[in-house]
């Protein structure tokens, strides 16, 4: 039986982060031990890839682990600097500092600060879940810019040629080929080399080798990258370096007087906070919800908790001169597979890293950049890879649409948020139509006076944002008695409990979350009629999502009202609009 199966098999309790959770040291331990040899590298990394000296990563790494076990959070994710926010950092201190990263640095310090107090403000008022408003398609083409962002900014570094690093991604792109022409081959060909050993350890046919799965793929190629470049002599501007007095030459601190001495500033600290906290809530409710899925104990991380972790992690990480924190969905996996049980393993990873750094800075000054650049260029890879486009084209075009939009706009604007807002605002535009249209119809099959366009638009506006609850039981919500709804009663269901909804999106799916989660529990069985124009892909994968759950806890839960949508692709979860001028739903 696999190691997790007996795990989840065997267990006598599900185990608890806190004190409580000292009692499974042996197995946090060893996991942590084994994670930190993936951590380190990963961590060097990202701080190169984000303009930031590599102890920055290390430090950031260590805080995080020795906060998280104390403040609570995921529950056996591994957090610390990540790969996804390398190119927003970057481009914020090339901004900050108007080109100069040794400037633009301290100040990007503030901005880190500034985006924990806000992660901790959010938990406060209990936002952890805002993700819900985040629509999938706009997720996915946030984390492919990513992914492709970080690939362009490592391919100098791979090849070899040493180039000061550029905000612009346009200009980025057309030195490519000068790149390539002047690019140092010994460098490139380990980097190479580095590169296809990443991408041929994670094939399943080699994962399935238990060694493959004992020897961290990230170590075994920083570790032959080392041996690799010190064979061929490798000068030191091509490799990694961190001093050896990291408490005297390491720790930078935030440059809070530039800051508030020069309003110029301000707005791009701003954009700034508001990019960082975005795309760190985002990523993170993502990451731990992926994490919680393959937890061998099935446990559910807070949201809420973890939003408030971080950002206290990234207030302190910020103060010592590191980068912000996130769980990471690499490391964490490492940590399952290694047997980690709690947030404990978090710590003691935390601990061998430091240990790692003070012992052996002369080790890991032998790793080149190139290596590197090539563990990054893996990670982008996997944001931005073709499948990723495939699977939103399978769910329907206007997902590939809105994630196409994301990209091109971040890309050309070489700005992440950009491209975060223009792939939103086409999400918006593409449902107003469809409810426009669909309100347009249904004034065929139900004449009245006639009214301006305007009106139209605003109804679908307040459709698409209000209150999508028509009606819970037996009880017509006040305002929404205009819609007709006929009800009858649903085969094999004694005594459902009914739920109305009228056009359910990411727009106003949190007021639906707010209170289905006050829904009666002696109630057995549960029956959801859909009555509206449209319904997302975020819409249709929470639905299922808590159809899912209800029936894990022994209750009936059934959808109805979907065969009166027209389905946008094959999927199950795809985008649904109302192909009937009949606002009638049955249940």
């Amino acid at each position: 039986m696999p190691y997790l199966e007996h795990l989840a098999a065997t267990q006598d309790g599900k185990p608890q982060n806190g004190i409580p959770g000292l009692k499974h040291w042996r197995y946090d331990l060893v996991a942590g031990l084994q994670v930190a040899l993936v951590a380190l590298p990963l961590s060097l990394g990202v701080a190169l890839a984000s303009g930031a000296a590599p102890i920055a990563g290390v430090i950031s790494a260590i805080i995080a682990g020795l906060i998280f076990p104390f403040l609570g959070g995921p529950n056996i994710t591994i957090s610390g600097p990540a790969a996804g926010l390398a190119p927003a950092l970057l481009a914020a201190m090339l901004t900050l500092g108007q080109g100069d990263l040794e400037i633009g640095y301290p100040l990007v310090l503030v901005a880190i600060c500034l985006t924990g107090a806000v992660q901790v403000l959010l938990s406060i008022y209990k936002v952890g879940r805002f993700a819900l408003y985040f629509p999938m398609s706009v997720l996915q083409g946030m984390l492919a810019s990513i992914g492709i962002l970080i690939i362009i900014k490592q391919l100098p570094s791979l090849l070899g040629y040493l180039t000061p690093m550029t905000k612009s991604i346009p200009e980025a792109i057309a030195q490519i080929p000068m790149q390539i022409v002047e690019m140092n081959h010994e460098v490139f060909a380990v980097g190479s080399i580095a590169l296809v050993l990443l991408f041929g350890l994670d094939s399943n046919r080699v994962k399935n080798h238990k060694w493959a799965r004992n020897i961290p793929a990230p170590l075994l190629v920083v570790a032959l990258g080392g041996i690799a470049g010190w064979i061929l002599h490798f000068p030191e501007t091509h490799l990694i370096h961190v001093p050896k007095d990291v408490l005297g030459q390491g720790i930078h601190f935030p440059n809070f007087s530039e800051v508030w001495h020069r309003p110029e500033l301000w707005f791009a600290l701003l954009t700034t906070v508001v990019t960082l906290t975005l795309i760190d809530g985002t990523e993170t409710l993502v990451t731990i919800g992926a994490i919680d899925k393959i937890d061998p104990f099935q446990r559910k991380s807070d949201p809420n908790v973890t939003l408030r972790a971080m950002g206290v992690s990234n207030i302190l990480s910020s103060l010592a001169g590191g980068l912000t924190i996130i769980p990471g969905g690499i490391k964490s996996t490492a940590n399952i597979i290694a047997g980690g049980r709690t947030l404990w393993a978090n710590f003691y990873c935390a601990l061998s890293i430091a240990l790692f750094v003070w012992f052996g800075t002369d080790l890991i000054n032998r790793i080149p950049l190139t290596v590197l650049a090539a563990l990054l260029i893996f990670i982008g890879w996997r944001l931005c890879a073709p499948r990723i486009f495939l699977n939103a084209f399978s769910i329907g075009t206007e997902q590939l649409l809105v994630a196409i939009v994301c990209v091109v706009v971040t890309l050309c604007t070489s700005d992440i948020l950009s491209g975060i807002i223009a792939g939103t605002m086409t999400k918006i535009l593409k449902l107003s139509f469809d409810v426009v249209k669909a309100l347009t119809v249904e004034r065929q099959f139900h004449p009245g006076p006639s009214e301006p366009f305007s009106n139209r638009v605003w109804a679908a506006f307040k459709e698409l944002f209000g209150d999508p609850i028509i009606r819970i039981g037996d009880g017509r919500i006040s305002g929404r008695g205009a819609t007709p709804v006929m009800s009858v009663a649903a085969k094999n269901m004694k005594h459902p409990y009914k739920i109305y909804l009228s056009s359910l999106t990411c727009m106003n799916l949190m007021k639906l979350d707010a209170k289905l989660n006050t829904l009666p529990n002696h109630r057995d069985n549960y029956m959801i009629i859909l009555a509206g124009h449209v319904v997302d892909h975020t819409a249709m994968e929470y639905l299922y999502q808590f159809q899912d759950r209800h029936r894990k806890a022994g209750h009936h839960c059934v959808i109805l009202g979907t065969q009166h949508f027209l389905s946008h692709s094959d999927h199950r979860l795809a985008y649904r609009v109302s192909q009937s001028g009949d606002a009638m739903a049955y249940g």
